[in-house]
């Protein structure tokens, strides 16, 4: 067994609270910490770095894990906020928003903070695939709850760009930190994409509206579905791609876990995203 191996949500866990230190002054990041149970995205990291690196460098890759988990959050703490203002739903999530704005900031500083523990060689590429996942969400929160746009705004975009983007950016990080290039390793980064889209989707379906804080929009459920088995197609394509070059029994076995993951959903972030 690889040391990496022995990296799961317990240990991503700590490293997070190694990057927060005592730092931390605002009850709401810790409440919004309490909130993610499995650290999903940093086990992407991970699983994608075990795939290709020949090393046990633990050290080198759960700053990356604890970084994709922190700006999860920054995010996630962002959409509840703006669905909170914009007020377009039913909802019982009240946040005072400049208690949620400092604490959005210093999850946000945090992420790229912990991305200061990678090592130099690999630090620039982490470094611009965060920044990267960031601004495509962020551009996606503008025009989903920009008044004339957010009606018409595309549901299915909005889930390939937040919890996409987010598989994406960790699978990214887990090419990255393992420093050789290899064919098709694009794909990594589709991997991450399409799994995060349909595990997304999931824990949406798997929400009671009855008891959910914020009561979503009315969403085709039959869509829905469609579309998760169409992009767990697609995760599938990219897996047998990259075993043509790489071994994929960890990527594999992650992705055939993925569907089963029981989450405390709240829709006030994941209507719009990202549990």
């Amino acid at each position: 067994m690889s040391k990496s191996d022995r990296i799961g949500s317990a240990e991503i866990e700590r490293q997070i609270e190694t990057v927060l230190g005592d730092t931390v002054d605002l009850p709401l990041v810790r409440n919004v910490l309490q909130e993610s149970r499995d650290r999903w995205y940093g086990q992407l990291v991970v699983s994608v770095y075990d795939s290709l690196s020949e090393h046990d460098d633990y050290e080198d890759v759960l700053p990356a894990a604890a970084a994709i988990e922190l700006l999860r959050e920054s995010v996630r703490l962002r959409s509840r906020l703006l669905v909170t203002l914009t007020d377009k739903h039913a909802h019982s999530v009240t946040l005072e928003p400049t208690a949620a704005l400092l604490a959005g900031d210093q999850l946000y500083s945090a992420a790229f903070s912990a991305l200061g523990s990678v090592p130099d060689s690999h630090s620039g590429d982490c470094f611009e695939i965060l920044t990267e996942v960031f601004e495509t969400i962020t551009g996606t929160f503008a025009r989903a709850y920009t008044p004339a746009e957010s009606v018409e705004h595309d549901k299915a975009a909005f889930l390939d760009e937040t919890a996409g983007s987010l598989g994406e950016g960790a699978a990214n990080l887990g090419r990255a930190l393992a420093g050789h290039d290899v064919p098709n390793d694009q794909h990594f980064g589709r991997l991450g994409r399409e799994l995060g889209v349909v595990r997304q989707i999931r824990l949406i379906l798997d929400v009671d509206p009855s008891e959910a804080p914020v009561v979503p929009p009315t969403l085709d459920q039959a869509n829905l579905r469609a579309m998760a088995e169409q992009r767990q197609d697609h995760a599938d394509r990219a897996l047998a791609t990259l075993s043509e070059t790489v071994d994929v029994t960890r990527l594999r076995a992650f992705a055939e876990a993925t569907p089963a993951v029981q989450d405390e959903v709240d829709t006030a972030t994941d209507h719009n995203l990202l549990n």
